[in-house]
């Protein structure tokens, strides 16, 4: 299915850049296919929320003390955090929800993640790596707990 306009909600698994103009968006239950990059869907989707891209990605910087592909809170009442496959800056980096990852393991030189709801895509990235970025992502979201929990 197709369509022109999307928020990330408690239900997207992952957005994954198809190519410059076009995303698939994985959800528990549903796919699109929308006309945007998936950096403009997380730029879109933090605006929605309440605040830009650049403000999620200062205070990401802040909490973690890192600088390169960073996870992002797209809305944190619901725990909504995502971590990117690559660089934002390259064409081909994709999204991938903290909470929806079951499981992940190699398959040819790439890395399988598995969705607690069952769904599965194969990721252009070795397990090592996506490994970190889910590391990354558990730390930040962790960091937030305690802040709120305080």
């Amino acid at each position: 299915m197709n369509i022109d306009s999307y928020e990330i909600n408690k239900d997207t698994c992952a957005v994954i850049n198809i190519n410059n103009e076009v995303s698939k968006i994985i959800e528990k239950n549903d796919e699109y296919l929308l006309p945007k990059k998936s950096f403009e869907v997380m730029e879109d989707s933090c605006a929605y929320y309440g605040s830009s891209y650049e403000g999620r990605l200062k205070g990401t910087k802040m909490m973690l003390g890192c600088n390169y592909k960073l996870p992002i809170i797209i809305e944190e009442s619901n725990d909504i955090i995502f971590f990117p496959t690559n660089g934002t800056s390259n064409d081909k980096c994709s999204w991938i929800s903290l909470n929806h990852v079951k499981s992940y393991e190699p398959y040819e030189g790439f890395t399988k993640v598995t969705f607690y709801e069952g769904k599965s895509i194969v990721l252009k990235m070795t397990c090592s790596s996506f490994e970190m970025q889910l590391l990354r992502a558990t730390r930040l979201q962790n960091l937030l707990k305690k802040r709120i929990d305080k």
